[in-house]
């Protein structure tokens, strides 16, 4: 049998009866390396607390590469994997499972706290409020689209964003605080959708639930030359608040004064961003055709791509976004017409 082993976030401490239970009867126990930071000095104390061996893996790789000889033991003996959190929250351990049900194997899953539930429950925020969660790596590339995105599009639902930071047990490098902000401006560099700022309110909680735990609060302003220190890092970037979010941040980080929070307030819709990039390239088309071409005969064409610019203006500050679109389109086309009949050709 393959049992997965969820061991919670305190290390030691937070191994569950039944987890304890289960290693302790385990032939062979793998201890999963590669998901999240070890603490310091955990493989030695598993060891003394469930009296046996640890092979610990450090490369998601490596899971991959002995899956199947990690499976054919679980045929013949009683096989723990341990893993730091709760088990089934990264995608590999779960194809583990998958593999155990393909092949007929015995398993079973022993569930325990993850950072996730953990974040969303330890600052006051209400936990129906959060949207996606995403890592943050170190070669997201530039932009970020990914994890830009995903914050968007929390904010535009007025949900909270938890990212967490990327680190690498092998090579001990991953991304910081420090790091995340810079890729996250550089996002909103390109694509200025008002999704981050040095203005954003954001909580930085740093190695939760273990001894030497911190949590930073404040603008990003605030938090840029701050040494986090050691990993793991994660960020919460709230939404609007509700009022006992706002009464929770205040006492539990003793705050002074009122609690303005609304990092979605500073968003802009993309499809405004899409209407003002669009009709501000086609305002520059229609100027440079008239300027091509003088005939009378094009003055009624001109004059309806400016209505159609004006109405796709209109409609967007109205919130017929759909109507908007379909305005600037309307625009494009009897410009692109112009090209389509050799009349000119359309700079865009």
């Amino acid at each position: 049998m393959l049992a997965l082993v969820g061991l919670g976030v305190q290390g030691i401490k937070s191994i569950t009866l039944e987890g304890f239970e289960v290693l302790k009867e385990s032939d062979v126990i793998f201890l999963d390396g590669y998901t999240t930071y070890i603490p310091e000095n955990f493989e030695e104390e598993l060891k003394e607390t469930i009296k046996k061996d640890v092979i610990v893996i450090f490369e998601r790789k490596k899971v991959e590469e002995q899956m199947d000889k990690i499976l054919e033991e679980a045929k013949i003996k009683n096989v723990g994997f341990a893993v730091l959190g709760d088990p089934l929250f990264a995608t590999t351990h779960l194809a583990l499972i998958l593999e155990c049900k393909k092949r007929n194997i015995p398993y079973k899953v022993i569930h325990n706290t993850s950072i996730a539930s953990i974040l969303m429950n330890s600052f006051g925020l209400h936990s129906y409020k959060f949207g996606k969660i995403a890592t943050i790596v170190r070669h997201s590339g530039t932009p970020a689209t990914t994890v830009y995105f995903t914050l968007y599009e929390n904010l535009i639902k007025r949900l909270h964003t938890i990212f967490l930071l990327e680190y690498d047990v092998e090579s001990k490098e991953g991304i910081t605080p420090n790091n995340a902000f810079k890729i996250l401006k550089e996002a909103e560099d390109i694509y200025k959708l008002g999704a981050f700022s040095d203005e954003t309110f954001i909580i930085v909680a740093c190695r939760i639930h273990r001894k030497n735990e911190k949590v930073y609060i404040g603008r990003v302003q605030e938090l840029l030359n701050i040494d986090f220190g050691t990993p793991p890092h994660s960020l919460i970037i709230p939404s609007d608040l509700h009022f006992i979010e706002k009464e929770a941040l205040k006492v539990l980080f003793n705050l002074q004064g009122e609690v303005e929070v609304n990092n979605s307030k500073f968003v802009k819709r993309r499809v405004g961003y899409l209407i003002e990039k669009y009709v501000k390239n086609t305002q520059a088309a229609l100027k440079y055709a008239k300027e091509k071409i003088t005939e009378k005969k094009f003055e009624t064409l001109f004059e309806n791509i400016e209505c159609y610019l004006d109405d796709a203006v209109r409609f967007y500050n109205l919130g017929e976004e759909n109507l908007a679109m379909l305005s600037v389109g309307y625009a494009e086309g009897l410009l692109d017409a112009l090209r389509f009949q050799g009349v000119l050709e359309i700079k865009w």
